[in-house]
């Protein structure tokens, strides 16, 4: 299948109406079980690479807390670049999905807020776009261990306590409420990720979502409660709800409701769920399961103005070697990873005579026409 092939999968109606309502989607088979196959084992390779044998977890598997920025919160792993991944990350079909759902979801046309009545969460304040045109953005894998393995791993933090190596991501949102549309950073409406194994049941370290939430984001944004902090003299403080880079945590007191309307979202492997930035998400508080839940984080980027400019950016990165301009973003800490060995493991990526048109234009290389 080639770039231009017009036989891509559609979406039907019933998905599209899925996608506006509850602002989650899960599109089956969007890798067959051959890309699902070679994947996993280009992912084994490059953990190899980095001292995890995924055959003997137990004694290797403590290499995993060098690949995480995130102090192994969601099994995330800084690997951004290899090529089993690159061929995820730039997939004609996950593109042409992403297309249609911008289509569908975002206004296109430059319409103005006042115009939409009682479909305001298509509104953004990026202007006109082509929805048949974006970016790839170069994003992380989840490699979720079993928490009673992780727990055997563990190392002993600075206050002398047992932490496990990995844990659950828990709901949050990829933007700040009070600032969702950026204008120095990136316009990321639709967040995604393809799944390289089943994760049917809950507890398992998979997807949950609060499906439908992104229809009262902005009130909710609105009317948010400040944050109660109660000093040591008694004294209880109002502080406004946090958010760092573009993480904001869901709080368990003054955001109960929400994290009521949280649920387990069930997913084959070869499955793409993609879901709206404004749908507070997680992966499960623990994994009782016995095997590695793994997904590829991957998503575009529509083309507009904010977005060029970081998919120009990024680009520059990769050549360089680099960790994606967004990569210290979300999370505190930077990643630990050496942007040269980065470079070494993953050099085969842009081989830039080698690329498809497609390709080409998702990585900012060549304008779109």
């Amino acid at each position: 299948m080639t770039d231009d092939d017009d036989s891509f999968e559609e979406l039907s109606e019933e998905q599209i109406a899925t996608f506006l309502n509850q602002g989650v989607l899960v599109v089956p088979n969007v890798l067959s079980q051959e890309e699902v196959t070679e994947a996993l084992s280009g992912l084994h390779e490059t953990l190899a690479s980095h001292g995890v044998d995924v055959q003997r977890l137990e004694e290797t598997g403590g290499h995993l807390q060098q690949l995480s920025s995130t102090g192994g919160s969601g099994g995330v792993l800084d690997l951004f670049y290899a090529e089993w991944k690159f061929k995820i990350s730039t997939n004609p079909k996950l593109f042409h999905l992403t297309a249609q759902l911008w289509k569908a979801a975002y206004c296109y046309q430059g319409e103005a807020n006042e115009q939409l009545h009682t479909e305001q969460f298509k509104w953004h304040p990026y202007g006109a776009f082509n929805p048949t045109q974006g970016y790839a953005y170069i994003d992380r894998v989840g490699y979720r261990i079993p928490t009673q393995l992780a727990e055997r791993l563990g190392t002993i933090s600075k206050k002398n306590k047992n932490n496990p190596i990995q844990r659950s991501l828990t709901p949050h949102l990829d933007c700040c409420p009070e600032n969702p549309f950026p204008m120095n950073s990136k316009w990321r409406p639709i967040q995604c990720f393809v799944s390289l194994t089943d994760n049917m049941e809950p507890n398992t370290g998979g997807f949950e979502a609060a499906p439908g939430f992104h229809r009262e984001f902005a009130t909710w944004a609105a009317n948010r409660p400040p944050t109660l902090v109660t000093k040591k003299g008694g004294e209880t403080v109002a502080l406004p709800a946090p958010c760092v880079g573009e993480y904001t945590h869901i709080r368990p007191r003054e955001d109960t409701a929400v994290l009521q309307r949280v649920q387990h979202i069930p997913v084959t492997a070869g499955s793409a769920v993609f879901w709206d930035n404004r749908i507070p998400h997680a992966n499960a508080y623990r994994h009782n399961g016995t095997k590695p839940r793994v997904v590829v984080y991957t998503s575009f980027l529509p083309n507009v103005a904010i977005n060029r400019q970081y998919a120009r950016q990024q680009l520059e990165h990769m050549r360089q070697g680099r960790n994606p301009p967004s990569s210290g973003g979300l999370w505190m800490n930077q990643s630990k990873t050496n942007a040269g060995e980065v470079k070494k493991t993953n050099s085969s990526i842009l081989l830039e005579d080698k690329l498809t048109e497609l390709q080409r234009r998702l990585l900012a290389i060549d304008d779109w026409p």
